[in-house]
């Protein structure tokens, strides 16, 4: 599954808009990945594993470092670089490029990278089931806003008709034709009907705030904001999978947990082979390069004085040999420049470290490796169980919603019908305000019961569509 996938298409694809302002479930939830913080926190999560996968790759390149130091030494010493004796202050200098390489760690840095690409892997595929949360979740709060503004337009229309009724039942009052009770009886049910509009207008306002805080609105945004509402053909277009079976194979075999859970396991097992290349010998490589200056590194200048040495005597004639001299006695240091050039040195070496014991560490790291293994193994059992469990528990209660929607329909059916009967009855005097009242409360109820299972239905359909992947990608 490339991406997220969204619930409830046919709300988020909606009718055309009827003003600038009205928001789409797509727009919903588009500004929800803008700025739901969980998402932006496993975008983190996604952040860090990148940066594992980078410094995973760094192991294998040479570490390079480059040193210097300057400093003064004081009493009796061995110069390093004269190999002298040196008494007075003496400064130095020391400068140094040095590289090291592993060669062979019994695979751990190459099983590393590995495991580092499987973490990027799982961190993306943990943003994919976050967003889908986020999808459920606005688009419930989406249809709760559809649901009350349904609520809010029988209300109105309820009101709409008591209006007309105590217009009518005044003019039959004033003619002498009915009593003034009449008139009494239904200028309540108009003030309860009032209330029950401006109780309904109060939830919508409710379900607006809910699912505005939901997709962290701004307030200029809010003052705005109104939803984007289906058409009815959209509505009628909804239908429910003859069974489970296909939600359940997709979902088991393309939904982002899954994904996350098998990688987990991968990484486990890399884990555990990390863990067992610290048995193995590592072998690395290293090079350095350096130079120096001594302040005790001294050179003779000026005109040197002859002097006359004995250097022996001629074993034939026992005679004093002698030589000739040249004696400084001027002397200044050696020029840096000339110290630097003449005082480098380089080494290579090859180091084979071979682990015999180290206070049980690379043991329980396996042993801790072996487990997680385990751990990983069971997650992944566990997120395939659960996943299946909401999945069959989606499609039972859609089909309990469809069997709700079908009955709550017949009993509107039914009760606008006994309601139109006894509204002829009241119009012509058969029977009184209140038992004509009696019947309009019966459809208005039966109405709302079958609204609430109409969007309880509705929704239900769009999980087990979600499930099956029969939806687009928004964004």
């Amino acid at each position: 599954m490339r991406s997220v996938l969204f619930l409830l298409i046919i709300l988020a694809t909606g009718t055309n808009s009827y003003c600038q302002q009205e928001w789409s479930l797509q727009k919903c939830i588009n500004k929800a990945f803008e700025n739901n913080i969980q998402i932006k926190q496993s975008e983190l999560g996604l952040g860090l594993a990148h940066a594992d996968k980078k410094q995973a790759i760094g192991a294998v390149l040479p570490s390079v470092n480059a040193s210097a130091t300057h400093g003064y030494n004081f009493g009796q010493t061995i110069d390093p670089f004269t190999n002298t004796f040196a008494t007075s202050r003496i400064q130095s200098n020391r400068f140094a490029a040095s590289t090291n390489l592993t060669l062979f760690n019994g695979f751990q840095t190459y099983n590393s990278i590995k495991q580092s690409e499987v973490n990027v892997e799982a961190r993306k595929a943990d943003i994919e089931a976050m967003q889908n949360d986020v999808v459920l979740n606005v688009s419930s709060a989406y249809l709760g806003v559809l649901f009350n503004q349904e609520f809010v337009n029988i209300a109105q229309s309820t009101l709409n008709a008591t209006q007309q009724q105590v217009d009518r039942v005044q003019k039959l009052v004033d003619a002498g034709q009915l009593p003034a009770g009449n008139l009494s009886d239904i200028q309540a049910q108009l003030a309860a009907d009032q209330a029950t509009l401006i109780g309904s207008q109060n939830n919508l306002d409710l379900a607006y705030l809910s699912l505005s805080q939901l997709i962290l609105l701004t307030d200029e945004e809010n003052r705005a904001f109104t939803i984007q509402s289906p058409s009815p053909a959209q509505l009628e277009e909804t239908s429910l999978a003859p069974n489970a079976e296909g939600a359940v194979s997709h979902a088991l075999g393309n939904f982002p947990q899954m994904t996350s859970a098998r990688l987990g396991v991968e990484s486990a097992e890399l884990g555990l082979n990390i863990a067992k290349g610290g048995v193995s010998p590592r072998l690395t490589a290293s090079y350095s390069y350096g130079t120096g200056y001594s302040g005790a590194n001294m050179i003779p200048v000026g005109t040197p004085q002859e002097i006359i040495v004995p250097v022996g005597f001629d074993p034939d004639t026992d005679e004093l040999i002698t030589a000739t001299q040249d004696i400084y006695t001027d002397f200044q240091t050696k020029p840096f420049g000339d110290q630097l050039k003449q005082n480098t040195n380089s080494s290579l070496f090859f180091s084979l470290n071979i682990p015999i014991f180290n206070g049980w560490f690379t043991s329980t790291n396996i042993q801790r490796a072996e487990i997680n293994l385990k751990n990983a193994a069971y997650n992944q059992e566990n997120a395939k169980l659960l996943l299946e469990q909401d999945v069959r528990r989606a499609y039972a209660d859609a089909v309990a919603s469809q069997k709700n929607f079908d009955a709550a329909e017949t009993a509107y059916n039914a009760s606008v019908t006994a309601h139109d009967y006894a509204q002829v009855r009241f119009e012509e005097g058969v029977i009184n305000f209140v038992d004509y009242n009696s019947a309009k409360v019966r459809m208005d109820n039966a109405q709302a019961e079958m609204l609430r299972n109409k969007y309880d239905y509705l929704f239900k359909v769009k999980i087990i569509e979600f499930y099956q992947g029969k939806v687009l990608t928004l964004r």
